[in-house]
């Protein structure tokens, strides 16, 4: 029988090969897809309103705080920009968040004007964006493999702790996935895909622009394509088509030119700390916290580190055994006649799906070391590789027994499931802060009116580079406590603020180093006391729950009775 692809044999032929229906196996695939719709959504909502206190609650508490700023004091203070404001009326002269591409921040700010200021807001919009992404992944596979591989793909896609946490960085994934199937479409890489059109370029250009738009990882899905539509016209010895390369070229370049002016101005044209920032994150990045130079073994230790929790162990062992030892197995098996029809167990557009992960994580190494989701772009390749994984498997086995093969799959798809559960509850359980601190804030929230601010001994300040990155209030405690923050660290000082009546409370640790000023406060101002709590720690000694001070909250406008 003369090869061809499952999408050119006649129904006659599909029956006696075997092979589905197509019209039937579309129906199946699809509400089998609505299956993974139902299950990453379910797994994403678990706990949808938890405050602001979990694992990287500090970038979720920044993307909902710099979007409440555009909602709560509009697009006329905040000039489109990231801007760190807390209190009514916010500072006359904020301080702008220029570290990254503002659509992104824009677009949270509409989602919180739909649902409203609160924790939820933008995880909502995090699931429609992973269910947009998961639809898109999906279509793309079945073009490009069978059914069952793409939804395996897809199930894996949707267990891993990395998307069932962290989701996929909203809209990005899903302009990506568009630029790549319209990609593929218009290099007639698919099956049964549409004609080439018009609408297939238009698409392709407005999703990599805007994918820039969205963060700068967007520019290493746009370099992949790209270098991908270089090599793939050299391989057939065949120029370029010229409106494709040019759009490959032109709007990603514009769009990051675009990026680079919006930030050049909003740091009033400093490119030069710009060029600082992107040095940083090339090289050392938040690594130099904890060594002195860059370290290539430690760095790919903290890769397998995030990796494991990320994907499992059982997924990567299935995904890096199908990479290397089941790619004997592949060239190997000779082709019968069912095969020929049916797409191969090869890893369908391996450098497409391998560029943008190996891009980014290589190109800003710098920005892996305290992020699990830096790795966010291998989801996709490692789907993929241990959905073939699963399939080889399956072939060998079935050269046994076909119960042998439903068996095996069976237990490997279940065991990845269990992985990836415990690994999914295990980011849910972490707590970068405690609830009661949480609820200290909160409070704090209600006693201070929003024109006046809280007396602090500590600044609730973070800055990560000083000189290239803009130094803010904690965004836990900045979204949570909503107002201005004055450090004073003498009982003259104190007196002296607590005199102007702008300051209602002074917030203190109690710590054994600060009794004397504790003593003093005492003697003149009524408090509350709040209650520390102690860490924990899991059985391999990593931090699961990061501990809490006791606190005193100092009266000011109450004189003490002592």
């Amino acid at each position: 029988m003369k090869k061809a692809d499952s999408s050119k044999v006649s129904q006659t032929q599909r029956k006696e090969l075997g092979l589905p229906n197509r019209p039937a196996a579309a129906l199946n695939f699809w509400f089998c897809a609505g299956l993974l719709v139902i299950l990453v959504a379910s797994i994403m909502s678990h706990d949808i309103t938890r405050p602001f206190y979990g694992l990287h609650s500090w970038g979720q508490a920044h993307d909902a705080w710099v979007a409440r700023s555009h909602v709560k004091y509009g697009l006329g203070y905040t000039k489109g920009f990231d801007t760190f404001a807390v209190g009514n009326p916010p500072a006359e002269n904020p301080t702008r968040y220029l570290d990254h591409p503002v659509l992104f921040t824009l677009l949270n700010s509409f989602a919180m004007l739909i649902f409203g200021v609160n924790t939820w807001a933008l995880r909502i919009t995090n699931i429609i964006a992973t269910i947009v992404a998961l639809l898109l992944f999906l279509k793309i596979l079945r073009g490009l493999a069978d059914d069952t591989t793409a939804l395996l793909a897809g199930l894996f896609f949707c267990l891993f702790p990395l998307t069932a946490y962290f989701g996929v960085n909203q809209w990005l994934y899903p302009l990506s996935f568009l630029a790549i199937w319209c990609y593929l479409v218009l290099i007639g890489a698919l099956k049964d895909a549409p004609q080439p059109k018009k609408f297939h370029k238009w698409a392709l250009a407005i999703s990599l622009f805007l994918a820039l738009q969205m963060t700068w990882e967007g520019f290493f899905f746009a370099l992949a394509i790209g270098v991908h539509y270089v090599f793939h016209c050299a391989r057939r010895r065949q120029f370029p088509e010229k409106k494709l390369l040019a759009i490959l070229i032109i709007a990603p370049l514009s769009s990051l030119i675009l990026d680079f002016v919006i930030l050049a101005g909003g740091h009033n044209w400093d490119f030069q700390r710009i060029i600082e920032l992107a040095k940083w994150r090339t090289g050392k990045g938040e690594m130099e916290h904890v060594m002195a130079k860059f370290d290539w073994g430690k760095w790919f230790a903290r890769l397998w580190e995030f990796a494991i929790t990320n994907f499992s162990l059982p997924v990567l062992i299935t995904a890096i055994g199908y990479l290397t030892l089941g790619q004997l197995f592949v060239f190997a098996s000779p082709a019968s006649d069912k095969q020929k029809v049916e797409p191969s167990k090869r890893f369908p557009q391996f450098w497409l799906f391998f560029m943008p992960p190996a891009f980014q994580l290589f190109i800003l190494k710098g920005t892996l070391w305290p992020h699990q989701y830096w790795e966010r772009p291998l989801a996709p390749f490692i789907a993929i590789a241990a959905a073939l994984g699963v399939m080889v498997l399956a072939d060998i086995l079935k050269k046994l027994h076909q119960w042998l093969a439903v068996t095996g799959v069976a237990v490997l798809v279940g065991t990845f499931f269990v992985f990836c559960m415990i690994g999914t509850n295990h980011y849910y359980s972490v707590r970068w802060q405690q609830p009661e601190k949480i609820e200290m804030f909160k409070m704090l929230n209600q006693k201070i009116p929003p024109d006046k601010a809280l007396l602090s001994f500590e600044p609730h300040i973070i800055d990560q580079k000083p000189g290239i990155k803009q130094a803010s209030y904690r965004p836990e405690v900045a979204w949570y406590l909503d107002r201005d923050i004055v450090v004073a660290g003498t009982i003259e000082d104190i007196d002296q603020k607590a005199k102007t009546g702008k300051y209602p409370y002074y917030l203190i640790p109690r710590v054994e180093t600060l009794t004397p000023l504790i003593n003093q406060l005492a003697q003149r101002y009524k408090y509350d006391y709040i209650p520390g709590k102690e860490g924990k720690m899991t059985k391999k000694g990593e931090i699961l729950e990061v501990g809490m001070y006791p606190y005193m909250i100092f009266n000011l406008t109450s004189k003490s009775t002592q």
